[in-house]
C-alpha cells in the first residue's frame, strides 16, 4: 500500500468526516486507474465500519467502472463541496436550538461537530465547552486546540469528570461515527455513560450528523485495538480496548441533521 495512503487509512484520532476529507485529496492526485482500485480495496477492508467511508468507496468504485476517467476529478470535487457546507446547513437547520445554548459537554473529536461549532462561534456569543479528552488516543485533545480558533471558552477534563461537566452544562453534543437502522447512535466509547449522566442530570443530548452516517446495519459488533494504546506493560494483565460504542436510541433527544 502507498505509503500516503496508509497514513490515511490508519488514522485512529480523526473522525470519519476527517478521513473522507483525507481520502478525497490523495484520490485527486491520481491518474492511474490501479490507484484508485488501491484506496477502493483498502478503505472497504479497513474503513467499511465508517457509514460515509462506505457511501463514498461505492459512489467511487461506480465512476471508476464507468471507464470515464476525466469525470471522476469532477465527482471527487462535487463530493468534497457538498460534504464541507454539512456544519453551516446542520446549523442554519436547527439554529433554533443552538441559540438555546450557552454551555455544552462533548467528547472525543468530531469533525462534523467542528464545522458546525464553526459557524455557531460567527453568531459572537461567548459559550462554555466542556471537552472529555476521550482515553487512550486523547481525541479530544485535538479538539480542544482546534476550537481556540474560535470563539469558545473551553475545557479540557479526563474522561471520568463527565457528571461535573454535564452537570454544568445545558445540553450534551457528540458526533456519530453510524447510525443504525433501529436509531441507535455509534460513537466514541464514553458516549453511551455521558448520554447517562445527562438523562440524570435532565439535560439533552443532541447528536451532530451528515444523513450519510445512516446505515442498514441492525447490529454492532467493536473491534478489539492494541491493549498497548491503554497500558505498555509485560505484566499479565487482561486490558480491553475499544474505540467505539452503541448509544440507544432513547438516550438521545434528536439528531440534528442536514
Amino acid at each position: 500500500m502507498n505509503k500516503q495512503l496508509e497514513k490515511i487509512i490508519k488514522d485512529n484520532s480523526s473522525g470519519s468526516l476527517q478521513i473522507l476529507f483525507n481520502l478525497i485529496s490523495y484520490c485527486k492526485k491520481l491518474n492511474d486507474i490501479k490507484d484508485f482500485w488501491e484506496v477502493i480495496v483498502n478503505s472497504k477492508k479497513y474503513l467499511n465500519h465508517f457509514s460515509v467511508i462506505k457511501n463514498f468507496t461505492e459512489e467511487l468504485e461506480e465512476q471508476i467502472n464507468k471507464k470515464h476517467n476525466e469525470k471522476v476529478l469532477d465527482f471527487l470535487n462535487k463530493y468534497e463541496l457538498k460534504q464541507k457546507n454539512i456544519g453551516e446547513t446542520i446549523y442554519n437547520s436547527n439554529k433554533n436550538i443552538f441559540m438555546k445554548i450557552n454551555s455544552f459537554t462533548t467528547i472525543s473529536y468530531s469533525k462534523t461537530l467542528e464545522e458546525v461549532l464553526k459557524i455557531w462561534s460567527k453568531d459572537e456569543k461567548k459559550i462554555k465547552a466542556f471537552i472529555l479528552e476521550s482515553r487512550p488516543i486523547f481525541e479530544g485533545r485535538k479538539l480542544a486546540l482546534r476550537l481556540r480558533k474560535y470563539n469558545f471558552d473551553c475545557t479540557l477534563l479526563v474522561d471520568s469528570m463527565m457528571a461535573y461537566a454535564v452537570k454544568n452544562s445545558d445540553a450534551v453534543l457528540i458526533g456519530a461515527d453510524k447510525i443504525l437502522k433501529n436509531g441507535n447512535v455509534i460513537n466514541k466509547v464514553g458516549s453511551l455513560p455521558l448520554c447517562l449522566c445527562a438523562v440524570e442530570f435532565n439535560k439533552p443530548v443532541y447528536v451532530i450528523s451528515g444523513r450519510e452516517k445512516f446505515a442498514d446495519d441492525t447490529k454492532f459488533e467493536p473491534y478489539i485495538y492494541p491493549s498497548k494504546e491503554v497500558w505498555k506493560t509485560k505484566k499479565e494483565i487482561n486490558i480491553i480496548n475499544h474505540y467505539f460504542e452503541e448509544v440507544p436510541k432513547r438516550y438521545t433527544t434528536k439528531l440534528l441533521l442536514r
